[in-house]
């Protein structure tokens, strides 16, 4: 939404909730230095938690409805999101960033993509506990329906058309997030994400339940660190069929700068994120160092006025763009995506703060 600089992000446009990110504390670089080697650790634990062999190669695309990305800001930006995450859908992006919300909001987006194909809705609610806690509720579905299923009995040789024989089902595949964060000091954020999964193919269904685990932290001058490890104990999903599947971890790095620019009467921020995963991805990923592949995201917002923004940014190299207005306590927000091989995407976000 437009919420940049810690604010609430789905307040009214021009009225602040929160300080500031690039406020700059004493102790900051020291705080620093203990968190680059607990995330390098962090990395080195997930590396050891990877299947040695292909024995769950079909697991790598367990979880991939949910990458599309919650709220038409963030998909703006490139979904370069993971340090940004201040608002009502914080508990999509970042579990840490709903601590610093201060108003109850609501969100909802819909989009239909890939030629009208693929129908892809979200959910968000936020609500404060009290200063500096909050709690979040995101609930995200992608759907493909009118999927023809056809019954060839005893007659699989032969393929005809035979109105009767063909039942129409739907894929559907659904998440909830249930998400608490908190402020632990002045410039770090902690929070955590309990996921429910379902999904459901025809007559046939599934559940899994999962944790992301999220961080931001302020070193001061604008900028701001990110993390959030998806499926930290690995997300276990299991049939009806009797048949398994795992969604690893995901770890998700970021870093946003934020600034105001006073001569164009708005503020600017700018930031990149890193997707690693650790499940041999090759084709699918941008990079790959042995068995660790990574996507990245850049995303660019300018706000001017605190009323009118508009967003660019590269999702794992193919264009990005929105933009967004707010006006009472209601913010929309659009967000389009290209794809190099399948129909652009056009997504709209609304949401409304109180």
């Amino acid at each position: 939404m437009l919420e940049v600089n810690r604010m609430d992000s789905d307040a009214l446009p021009g009225q602040s909730t929160g300080g500031q990110v690039g406020f700059v504390y004493p102790h900051g670089r020291d705080m620093l230095r203990n968190v680059i080697p607990a995330l390098a650790i962090l990395v080195i634990a997930l590396l050891l938690i990877v299947p040695a062999d292909e024995t769950y190669a079909a697991d790598k695309y367990a979880g991939e409805f949910l990458t599309h990305g919650v709220g038409a800001r963030a998909l703006g930006m490139g979904s370069a999101y993971v340090a940004v995450a201040d608002g009502v859908t914080a508990g999509y992006w970042n579990p840490a960033g709903v601590a610093e919300v201060e108003s109850r909001a609501v969100q909802f987006m819909h989009s239909e993509t890939f030629g009208d194909v693929v129908n892809y809705d979200t959910g968000a609610y936020v609500h404060p506990l009290n200063e500096g806690a909050s709690v979040a509720l995101t609930y995200v579905r992608l759907a493909v329906d009118d999927i023809p299923f056809t019954d060839f009995e005893e007659d699989e040789d032969r393929i005809y058309y035979d109105l009767a024989r063909i039942s129409w089902e739907s894929d559907s595949e659904s998440a909830l997030f249930m998400t608490y964060g908190r402020t632990v000091s002045t410039d770090l954020r902690l929070g955590a994400s309990l996921k429910l999964i379902r999904k459901s193919i025809g007559e046939y269904s599934c559940y899994g339940l999962g944790f992301d685990l999220g961080a931001k932290y302020d070193v001061g001058a604008g900028v701001t660190f990110g993390a959030n490890i998806q499926d930290a104990t690995t997300t276990y999903l299991a049939w009806d069929t009797k048949e398994k599947e795992r969604i690893w971890p995901t770890a998700k790095l970021g870093v946003a700068w934020t600034r105001d620019i006073a001569s164009l009467g708005g503020r600017v921020i700018a930031a990149a994120d890193a997707d690693v995963r650790f499940e041999k991805r090759w084709m699918a990923d941008e990079y790959h160092i042995g068995d660790v592949t990574a996507d990245t995201h850049y995303g660019l917002e300018f706000v001017y006025r605190d009323a009118v923004a508009v967003r660019a940014g590269l999702a794992m190299g193919q264009l990005t763009a929105g933009a967004g207005i707010g006006f009472g306590g209601f913010v929309v927000d659009y967000a389009y995506g290209r794809h190099e091989y399948l129909d652009s995407s056009h997504r709209v976000s609304a949401s409304y703060s109180f």
